[in-house]
């Protein structure tokens, strides 16, 4: 079987993310797999700063991407791939600004003009945080080993797909 979870992980404060990722670890079967994809900051970036913090995301907790890895290990999981998306999240915020460019009066109509403002301004410094590599996003996929060490997964990245292939 298959856990995934999608932009959770930054929401969960850092005192919680040991017990977030135990629940992972408890919920998906001995030789099953944990999909994390995530928001992530540098090392000395200071991940979504101020104004996401007052205006977009109040428990917004990025952790550099090395601190989730060991946490998931710390909760038994084994970290099998790790894929950066940082530059295909330029592009994706990018789009969804032009979206809302393009679609403005309906969305000032369901939020009003001052929220709408404050989307704007999320997505066009969003764009740049991830242009400048203050923030990242990030696939995690680990397995939780049978007790005795076998992950069920294929040795290498590549003989993932040739199942898939074959079928």
């Amino acid at each position: 079987d298959a856990v995934s979870t999608i932009e959770m992980g930054e929401h969960v404060g850092d005192a919680e993310y040991p017990a977030f990722a135990a629940a992972l670890h408890r919920v998906v079967r001995p030789g099953g797999r944990v999909l994390v994809q995530q928001m992530s900051r540098g090392r000395d970036a200071p991940g979504g700063g101020a104004f996401i913090e007052a205006y977009i995301a109040p428990d917004m907790h990025m952790r550099p991407l090395g601190e989730t890895v060991q946490l998931l290990e710390d909760a038994g999981l084994e970290v099998r791939h790790v894929e950066s998306l940082r530059e295909h999240y330029v592009r994706t915020v990018a789009a969804w600004g032009h979206t809302l460019e393009d679609r403005w009066d309906e969305f000032v109509a369901l939020v009003g003009e001052e929220t709408a403002r404050v989307w704007r301004l999320y997505l066009v410094g969003g764009a740049l945080a991830f242009e400048q590599r203050r923030m990242g996003v990030d696939q995690i996929l680990s397995v939780r080993p049978t007790d005795q060490g076998v992950s069920g997964m294929p040795a290498t990245p590549g003989q993932w797909y040739e199942r898939l292939d074959r079928a």
